[in-house]
């Protein structure tokens, strides 16, 4: 992986991190984890690899 592509990649991790810490328990009671199941399922199927919205930002790298 090429530093540019290492850089992406912990970027994103962060601001998933930030949102994930911006909610409040209230909200998650609130929460539809449809979509949260569906990463889930990509991530299980592709061995944890980039999604596909990541890999189009690399592409333009």
């Amino acid at each position: 992986m090429t530093p540019e592509v290492e850089l992406i990649r912990a970027l994103a991790e962060d601001l998933a991190r930030e949102i994930l810490a911006s909610y409040t328990p209230e909200d998650f009671q609130q929460a539809d984890f449809t979509s949260l199941g569906k990463a889930a399922v990509y991530l299980t199927e592709h061995n944890e690899g980039l999604g596909p919205v990541l890999e189009e930002l690399i592409k333009k790298v």
